[in-house]
């Protein structure tokens, strides 16, 4: 931030330390309040403008995650490989792709369309290994 000449106050220092320190994906109120144990002086106004600041630059990223929990979204500390986000429909869970598979599908995209690709982001949705194997178990039941 320093170095696009936006000014570090402690709020948004706390906001960004809550953001690289997720191990999850967070929306607005998670981070405010996370922020808020390390800053009390952090508002949900903030948390909005800092976002948008760190969208900007770059080093975030908003997702929506298929929309499960409606339009709430969700946010991530931008990274340098690139993901998929893995996403069950039925439970909930998200899982993230990394590696060959990624970099093969971006190989695939730019000789498939003469595009140089800058950034890739993903989401997939499905049932995850435990909600399928739920769902066979059932309809074998069923039979």
């Amino acid at each position: 931030m320093r170095d696009a000449g936006i000014r570090v106050t402690a709020p948004r220092r706390a906001i960004v330390r809550v953001l690289e320190e997720a191990g999850d994906h967070l929306d607005v109120e998670e981070i405010t309040e996370r922020a808020r144990a390390l800053d009390p002086s952090v508002h949900r106004a903030t948390v909005y403008r800092t976002l948008g600041l760190l969208k900007g630059l770059g080093l975030v990223d908003e997702l929506d995650l298929l929309h499960l929990e409606g339009d709430r979204h969700f946010y991530e500390v931008r990274r340098e490989t690139e993901h998929a986000h893995v996403i069950c429909l039925t439970c909930r869970r998200v899982l993230e792709l990394s590696g060959h598979v990624m970099a093969e599908l971006r190989a695939d995209l730019e000789q498939e369309t003469g595009f140089a690709v800058k950034f890739l982001r993903m989401e997939v949705g499905g049932a995850c290994p435990d909600c399928a194997g739920r769902a066979r178990r059932a309809a074998a039941d069923q039979a």
